[in-house]
């Protein structure tokens, strides 16, 4: 299934849901805003339904939340950043290049010195499983009187 894809408007109401109504007591615009981000989705409740599925539309609404994929302009908005920090895109790293190397790289030599640098010879002899000596376990068994 093919995600879907929303205005800009509607991802900023979204972002005003998640940083000021999420998790608060389900009445007035907070209510109404939850149910207004679920028909962007769903179109099978509205506002007018019993509060008793309340709870259960807030979970579907942050499960939607956490599975759509944001547009760029959203995602570079520093609101975006306040909420979701780990999908956040700072501009500075976009126009980093990374370096490319034109030398080759040899991986043995640089194996060997990550061994080296990590651990010391020394303790290479701790680093070696030894046999552990296991004492039999006797088996008691627990006998009740009869009366």
């Amino acid at each position: 299934m093919e995600k879907q894809k929303l205005p800009i408007e509607k991802e900023a109401n979204m972002l005003y849901y998640l940083i000021h109504q999420r998790g608060k007591v389900m009445k007035g615009d907070t209510r109404a805003n939850m149910y207004e981000i679920y028909n962007y989705f769903k179109g099978d409740r509205d506002a007018s339904i019993c509060s008793c599925l309340d709870r259960d539309t807030a979970k579907k609404v942050d499960g939607f939340i956490d599975s759509y994929s944001w547009s760029d302009d959203t995602r570079f908005s520093p609101r975006f950043a306040e909420v979701f920090p780990h999908l956040a895109v700072v501009k500075e790293e976009l126009e980093l290049e990374p370096e490319i190397s034109s030398q080759p790289i040899d991986m043995d030599e640089v194996l060997k010195n990550m061994i080296k640098t990590t651990i010391p010879p020394e303790d290479m002899d701790k680093l070696v499983a030894k046999p552990v000596p296991v004492k039999p376990v006797k088996r008691v068994r627990k006998t009740t009187k009869k009366k």
